[in-house]
């Protein structure tokens, strides 16, 4: 069977374990923590960073190319747009995903949440630093490009969706909501992605892992 490594917190992983729920494609996660790899991880992810893909005709690290991958192998229930320029638009969203909300969604989860779990104190100062500084301008740009109604192509949940839910989904974890007041059209849309099935159930399985918090 196909294997997924990593584990389902990690918004990589997630952006990954989501694709794979929604393509409905048979696969097994096979646990590990960027704390803890296996020896020879590096044979399958050469950064040995999460997540990794392992199926019958290849191996493949970085969530981006696994998913791109995916979906040339798994055409059935397309997760990016049609048009050329659509679809360049959806890579876009993935990118600033991976590149700007990661480094700054991210290390909020990782302070509050992450390091609750292996019992260390959250630098509450750099928290603050990045929700006072970095996070709104962030929120201001996507404030811009969050649809009025449905998702970003469409009323189907696709890949770039995806990409920014991951990173809300943690931001949500570590106890930081977006006000509706300052930014109504991305509350909504983030209310709307976490309100989609595949969505809720990967948040419900989190909450497990969490404790129920």
């Amino acid at each position: 069977m196909s294997k997924l490594y990593g584990v389902p917190l990690s918004p990589m992983v997630r952006k990954v374990l989501l694709t794979l729920e929604l393509k409905q494609i048979d696969h097994e996660l096979v646990p590990v923590t960027p704390f803890r790899k296996p020896e020879g991880f590096e044979k399958i992810s050469p950064l040995k960073k999460i997540p990794a893909w392992e199926d019958d005709k290849v191996t493949l690290a970085d969530s981006t190319v696994i998913c791109e991958y995916l979906e040339d192998r798994y055409p059935e229930h397309a997760l990016y747009p049609q048009a050329p320029e659509e679809k360049a638009k959806a890579r876009w969203f993935e990118e600033y995903a991976d590149t700007v909300m990661l480094p700054v969604l991210g290390t909020v989860f990782f302070e509050r949440v992450a390091r609750k779990l292996v019992n260390q104190p959250a630098d509450e100062v750099k928290v603050q630093e990045i929700l006072q500084t970095k996070l709104p301008t962030t929120c201001a740009y996507l404030e811009s490009e969050a649809p009025e109604m449905d998702f970003l192509f469409g009323a189907d949940l696709q890949l770039a969706d995806i990409a920014l839910a991951t990173h809300f989904i943690n931001l949500s974890h570590a106890g930081v909501q977006i006000e509706s007041a300052e930014y109504p059209r991305l509350a909504a849309y983030i209310d709307r992605l976490f309100q989609h099935p595949a969505v809720a159930h990967r948040i419900a399985e989190d909450k497990k892992v969490l404790g129920g918090k």
